[in-house]
């Protein structure tokens, strides 16, 4: 079932071919990425675009991701590990590629690196394993 009288996912929609369309979807939200899917596969329904957003469309790497600002994404990173740092990385990769959240995951995974470079490793004991 198709809504046909949806109205555009954003200003200008209909008058873009499926290029202008492909090009012109970084830096939406993955809430406006589904608006257009949606718009797309009720109205134009071309292959390529439907293509690209399958490709775009993924989880944001924290609960509300898109709605924060680069301040809230900082701060949510304090506590972040390794996995979470590279979700981050990745994904602002993909999307909004925002220097000042590309540079505090640097950071926070320099800092990590530095703790376990810190960390003393366990010398080798012979013999204490059991036999």
């Amino acid at each position: 079932m198709t809504d046909e009288g949806a109205a555009p996912p954003f200003s200008g929609y209909d008058r873009l071919d499926a290029r202008q369309v492909m090009n012109g979807l970084s830096g939406h939200t993955q809430v406006e990425l589904e608006a257009v899917e949606v718009y797309e596969r009720s109205h134009g329904n071309r292959e390529p675009v439907l293509d690209k957003l399958r490709w775009m469309r993924g989880r944001e790497p924290l609960p509300g991701y898109d709605a924060l600002t680069v301040e809230g994404i900082v701060a949510a990173l304090e506590p972040a590990d390794l996995v979470t740092l590279k979700k981050v990385r990745a994904y602002e990769r993909k999307f909004a590629n925002r220097p000042g959240v590309l540079d505090a995951v640097l950071e926070d995974l320099h800092r990590l690196q530095a703790n376990r470079v810190a960390a003393p490793v366990p010398a080798y004991q012979p013999g204490g394993a059991p036999g």
